[in-house]
């Protein structure tokens, strides 16, 4: 039975204002992480289409956006069988499993995120490498894997920002390097030199992931509650704690740019499909995985916490429209 998408202009939207990301994570990082999203993409298509397929059933064109979204919150180093496992994973169990799309109720991109994460810790968390400068030009467009010609990745520990805040850096990116995207640096901690890497591919260049989420919002692709709850709790959030636990929690500008916050505010904060449907429970839905990002990456085991935040939103956002509706019923028979 050949492959055939039920159509969907506004998830093709999403994906083209995703490629300026793959875009820069190329010259970041190299053409591997072309091969990432490649990877993940096909194994997404080619799962639903195994689901779909008996029962004359059309793959939708969502699912290039979780397989795109899924690449790009993977590290560069990820070995590409774990890819394939974790984009199988994401379709079947955060999608199929629900009835396929617009039944699931988690985000499958964050489902399959999960799934690396807590089968593959190291490779997830500890095998990142340092991201290409800007006068490294062509860097990662003449590589397969980039690599500064001074750093190498067995005798270095790597970090993103966020993990380099909290292990107490002496020096770290400057505002503008976090939001073009040129993280590269060194720090010293307790007599031991680390660098400072990219972290996962699409979240590297702030401003680029701005541009397409603010593309979004303005064509009405995404809910504007959404993100403006999202923005505005975790920046609130992000000023009181910095101001209680500084040492834990960083300023507002750079909590802001780093750690995979502008891509999870405008991509999967918004999904359409796992985040509430009344205005009243958008805004309580925003605010809320905001707040879990804060304390998660903040206090626990682990520095970034949009995916945990947001799979938690999840869960709950079914319950918000619920209570949003019976609350107005009330309103009106009083």
């Amino acid at each position: 039975m050949p492959i055939t998408f039920q159509k969907q202009p506004i998830m093709r939207k999403v994906v083209l204002c995703l490629i300026p990301a793959l875009v820069a994570s190329i010259f970041f990082f190299g053409w591997v992480s072309l091969t990432i999203v490649i990877l993940s993409v096909s194994t997404c298509v080619i799962t639903e289409w195994l689901f779909v397929r008996g029962r004359d059933g059309k793959i939708s064109e969502a699912v290039f956006v979780t397989g795109m979204l899924f690449g790009l919150i993977l590290p560069p180093t990820i070995p590409l069988y774990m890819v394939v496992l974790g984009g199988v994973f994401a379709i079947t169990f955060g999608k199929m499993a629900f009835g396929g799309f617009g039944a699931n109720i988690f985000n499958p991109a964050m489902v399959g995120r999960a799934f690396v994460y807590i089968t593959f810790p190291i490779h997830m968390t500890a095998r990142w490498i340092p991201a290409a400068n800007f006068s490294d030009f062509p860097a990662g467009f003449a590589a397969w894997r980039f690599m500064p010609a001074a750093s190498s990745l067995s005798a270095i520990t790597t970090a993103t920002p966020s993990h380099a805040y909290r292990a107490g850096a002496a020096t770290l990116p400057l505002l503008w390097q976090l939001l073009l995207g040129n993280i590269n640096g060194t720090f010293q901690k307790l007599g031991e030199m680390a660098y400072i890497g990219g972290g996962s591919l699409g979240e590297t260049s702030a401003l680029l992931l701005m541009m397409g989420g603010l593309y979004l919002v303005i064509k009405k692709i995404a809910k504007w509650r959404l993100v403006v709850s999202f923005f505005t709790m975790y920046a609130l959030v992000q000023i009181i704690l910095h101001a209680l636990v500084p040492q834990l929690v960083p300023g507002l500008v750079y909590g802001m740019l780093s750690g995979g916050a502008v891509l999870g505010g405008f991509f999967m904060v918004t999904d359409p499909v796992s985040a509430p449907k009344t205005q009243g429970a958008q805004w309580m839905y925003g605010s809320l995985i905001a707040i879990l990002t804060n304390i998660i990456r903040s206090f626990s085991l682990f520095a970034g916490g949009l995916m945990f935040s947001i799979l938690l939103g999840n869960m709950f956002a079914s319950l918000m429209d619920r209570g949003v509706k019976a609350y107005q019923a009330r309103g009106k028979n009083a």
